[in-house]
């Protein structure tokens, strides 16, 4: 299938993790999602791109059931772990109460991995929260999601304090962590820095307008990386639009 930009789209031939068929979804007068038709298959890493306000949050949160539709069906695994863009952690918590927590509150938490990750990200279980950095809570929030034992995993800007080092490092810890066969569904804007990081984007550009490609046969087709179409084909197609109006 081939979508107006050009570029060839590559449905899934597998049985998907999850699949969303004409999904809408209203916040506040209008339909931030609107007839969505969306299916994850297993063992990808996706990036999900757009603008503040389009919806990104939004639809992580009616994958992982947090939300639910107006309209449309949601169907596949609910063996999901999800990541907000804001971290869950009370101040006045240490590292091992929210090792504590997790473990106590997800069926499959591997306590052993978590410490081990820890340990080597340098953030010991007696570490009071308040005193981490933004790049440490959020490593500390994503090595617990990853310790769930999930089929698929929904991060919402995972690595936004992230450093520049574990940035380029992001793919390989994902595969790395990631159960066999799993997948990862990631909500950023960071192109530059971890678009080397997925398989496919999926750019989001508000109501039910969705487009999906390879990063790889973007790259051969268009010659451009993912930030460059979204910045120069996107975004521009998205300012037309509104001058059109």
């Amino acid at each position: 299938m081939q979508n107006n930009s050009g570029i060839q789209e590559k449905p899934g031939c597998e049985e998907p993790l999850i699949s969303l068929k004409g999904v809408r979804k209203r916040v506040g007068d209008r339909f931030i999602l609107n007839r969505i038709d969306l299916a994850v298959p297993s063992g990808r890493i996706l990036g999900l791109i757009g603008e503040n306000g389009v919806g990104k949050s939004t639809l992580l949160r009616l994958m992982a059931g947090i939300l639910l539709p107006d309209d449309g069906e949601i169907a596949g695994t609910r063996r999901i772990a999800y990541a907000p863009d804001r971290d869950i952690f009370y101040n006045w918590m240490k590292v091992q109460d929210a090792l504590a927590f997790y473990q106590g509150y997800y069926r499959g938490f591997r306590t052993k991995k978590a410490r081990e990750l820890l340990e080597t990200a340098g953030i010991s279980p007696g570490m009071r929260i308040r005193t981490l950095s933004k790049g440490q809570r959020e490593r500390l929030a994503l090595t617990l999601t990853l310790s769930i034992e999930a089929e698929l995993y929904l991060l919402d800007e995972p690595f936004g304090g992230a450093d520049p080092a574990f940035k380029r490092e992001a793919r390989i810890f994902l595969l790395k962590n990631l159960p066999d066969g799993a997948s990862a569904v990631i909500a950023t804007h960071l192109l530059k820095d971890l678009e080397q990081l997925f398989d496919e984007v999926i750019f989001l550009t508000g109501g039910s307008e969705l487009r999906r490609m390879e990063t790889e046969e973007l790259r051969e087709t268009r010659g451009m990386s993912v930030e460059q179409y979204y910045l120069e084909v996107i975004r521009r197609e998205k300012q037309e639009e509104k001058l059109s109006e």
